[in-house]
This record gives C-alpha cells, structure tokens and sequence, in this order.
C-alpha cells in the first residue's frame, strides 16, 4: 500500500501511541491473560490459508457457524484469533473438528510492529473479519502484502457510521475486498464508507444458529405465569412498577424475575420486602410456591420457563443498554414484550414486530398495557412456534452463501 505522507504521519502517531498504551494496557485484569500472545512474545500458529478474527463470545460463535458450513471436501489450515478469553474459550471448546487444521490465539496488539511481524509469520491468503471488527493497522498490513480481506455479517449502526465517517479517507484505503452485509442498510452505510461496490447483502449468520424447536410443555398452573427476563440494574424501578401494577390486577399472578446478573439478586429482595410482595429465591423455596415472585437466583433455566409462561418481558431494554435476546422466547411458544431500546438485536428486522411473533412498548406504561393484554388472552403456543420457525427459516442460509465467497476469494488468490 503505496500511502501519502498524511497517512504515514497517521499511522506513526498510531503506533507511538500503542507503544505508550501497551504497558497500561497489560495490567488490565481483562488483557493480562494471553499478554505472552497479544505481544506476540509467544506465538502459537504458523503459515495458514485462513485467518479469522472473532473478536469476542458473539463472533466466536459466528466464527463456528461459518467452519460448520463448508463443503466436506473443503479443508483448510485456519488462524482463529479473538481479543477476549471468553471467546477463546468458546473457540476451544466447540472446535474439536478433524476436517480443518485450527489454531487459536489471542489477537496480538494492533500495533504495526506486531502486527506486521504476526502478518509475516501466518501469511494467509485471506483476511476474514467478522461484523464490524476493522483495525487499521491489521488492514494496512494486509494491503501491504496484497492479501485479500473479507468483511462477513458486517453491520453498522447510524450512530458508529457518523463516527467512522469522518475519517472516511483512511478506511476507503483500507477498504475489504468484499462485504458481506447482514441487511439492505448496513449494506449502503458500509459500502457508502469503504466505497467498495463489491458489498452484498447476506443473511445474518446468527440465524443459521438458531434451531428448531418444538414444545413439549405447556403450562400447568392454574394462576397466570409472567417471566421478567434478563433484566438489568438500570431498569429495575421501571419493571418494579409493572409488577406492582400487574398484581394489582392479577393478585393470583405468579411472576418470576430473572435478573441478567445474579449480584443483583439483593436488590430485589430489598425491593419487594420495601412493598409487602411476597417472595422467594428459587434456591430456598419449594417446587410449587406460592409467593407472588420467584427471584430465579440460577442460571440456565430460562427456556423451560418461556415454555411454561402465559407472557414475557425481555430487559435490556427499558433503558438505553441494547437489549437482550427475546427470539428465545418466541421460539419457544411465548410472545415477548420489550422496551424499545434493543438496537443490539435490530439484525432480526421489523419482521418480528410486523409479525406479530413480539411486541413493543415506548414506555414502562406500554409495556404494561402490552402485557396485561397477554395476560388476558395468552397466545396459543403451537400456533406460535409454527410462525416463529417459518420466520426464522426463511432468514437462514448466510453461513453457506458466506463460505461461498470465501472459497471464490481464495480460488482468485
């Protein structure tokens, strides 16, 4: 990559500001482990076809979707790299595959120095980042030594667009040589930024991971059953006031809270006791309880519960924190009701509204009104899952047009 001086002044007060960085960096208790890797004063991979960068747990798992999705007589010697150990841990765990030769690494530091070194000893043939994960230095490296780059399940929201444009220059010389957009608007936004034409849109591969299901349970209680999901710090009076509201209407209601972190389990106990609400924690109370809340101080029971409840409400996103992940619950028969902050799950389309297969609410009050109104009339659930998984086939299929052209830029190297 033949740069003009301003990019050369650029990229040598980028890498004067990782060698000042570094040391502060490697005390983090989150980048202390694998520091040896991200320095690169371990190496544990060697000259590979295939580098994949997966950033952190959502890629990775992105990352597995995609190797599952080759052809059986395609085998390749893969470099997976990701920032954090969560992701690595994944990476290790579900890739015990005979068909590919795989190493797996933390993502060394973009610095230029290390990065060119760690460029030099993998040599690909091709670059494959994953959604928006796009280091100039590792991209300039690349241009360098004229190995392609793939962006798969690229997105970008508005917000990020506005930042990244105005350094528009420097990534339209650091451009992919193909984009893979998970929909109609990342695709403009990121073909507007890089100015590459060859960006197309593909489904997102998050779909291909969701499998069918089919309910084996239904509702057994004779009370209604509301599931409060993943619910988070910053929104807790605001689904405290819904509880409050729903038993006035539904004294009989059995509610069960799920909190997204289990730290905050206290709170809610201070929070109920403060108002009389009869609870438990599930750890301490019997099968068939009969308090009005059961605090879920566990993990991993989630889904049994969705299949079991007449109506849900899914955190995340009744403050501004993105949301959590409520196709879990209408795939498995409930119809969730969220706020209308979930711009980390935008990728799954207005469909799901338009459908009817989840519904939203601008406020604490529409949430509420929503979910009385599933509390009177709960959703058959088998009608449901039938819906829900016609949707969720009909968005399936990017992780196979992904490898596809994976496997046609490494034919053209």
């Amino acid at each position: 990559m033949n740069a003009p001086f301003p990019i050369k002044a650029l990229f040598f007060l980028y890498r004067l500001l990782w060698f000042c960085a570094t040391p502060l960096l490697l005390r983090s208790s989150r980048l202390k482990e694998g520091a040896a890797e991200r320095t690169l004063q371990e190496v544990n991979f060697s000259k590979v076809d295939l580098w994949i960068h997966a950033a952190s747990v959502g890629e990775a798992y992105i990352a597995i979707q995609i190797l599952k999705s080759f052809e059986k007589d395609q085998k390749f010697d893969i470099l997976l790299t990701t920032n954090t150990s969560q992701g690595r841990e994944i990476l290790k765990k579900n890739l015990v595959d005979p068909i590919h030769n795989i190493s797996i690494a933390y993502m060394v530091f973009d610095n230029p120095v290390l990065v060119k070194k760690a460029v030099k000893i993998a040599d690909p043939k091709l670059l494959v980042l994953i959604e928006l994960e796009i280091w100039p230095a590792l991209m300039a490296e690349m241009k360098r030594q004229n190995i392609q780059i793939i962006l798969v399940n690229g997105r970008m929201t508005e917000k990020s667009f506005n930042g990244y444009k105005k350094i528009a220059f420097l990534w339209r010389m650091l451009k992919p040589d193909t984009i893979l957009a998970i929909s109609e608007d990342n695709k403009a936004r990121l073909q507007t930024l890089f100015q590459q034409q060859d960006t197309f849109y593909v489904p997102n591969i998050k779909f291909d991971q969701i499998a069918k299901c089919n309910i084996t349970e239904t509702a057994m209680t004779k009370n209604k059953s509301l599931i409060l999901a993943s619910i988070r710090k910053e929104e807790e009076k605001e689904v405290f006031y819904i509880i409050i509201e729903l038993l006035k209407l539904f004294p009989n209601l059995r509610i069960d809270i799920f909190p997204r972190h289990l730290h905050r389990v206290g709170s809610w106990e201070t929070l109920l006791s403060g108002k009389n609400i009869s609870y438990a924690l599930q750890t301490s109370s019997p099968k068939n309880s009969s308090q009005s809340v059961i605090i879920r101080d566990v993990f991993g029971e989630l889904i049994n519960a969705y299949q079991k409840a007449d109506a849900a409400f899914v955190g995340g996103s009744l403050a501004p924190l993105g949301g959590q992940n409520f196709i879990e619950a209408f795939m498995n028969g409930v119809v969730p009701v969220t706020g209308s902050f979930i711009s980390d799950f935008s990728w799954t389309g207005s469909e799901v509204f338009d459908k009817g297969l989840a519904k939203k609410g601008s406020t604490k009050e529409e949430v509420l009104q929503l979910l009385v109104t599933m509390l009177k009339k709960p959703t058959d659930k088998r009608l449901l899952q039938k819906k829900a998984n016609k949707y969720i086939q009909s968005k399936q299929g990017g992780s196979r047009k992904t490898c596809q052209h994976v496997v046609d830029l490494l034919r053209t190297h």
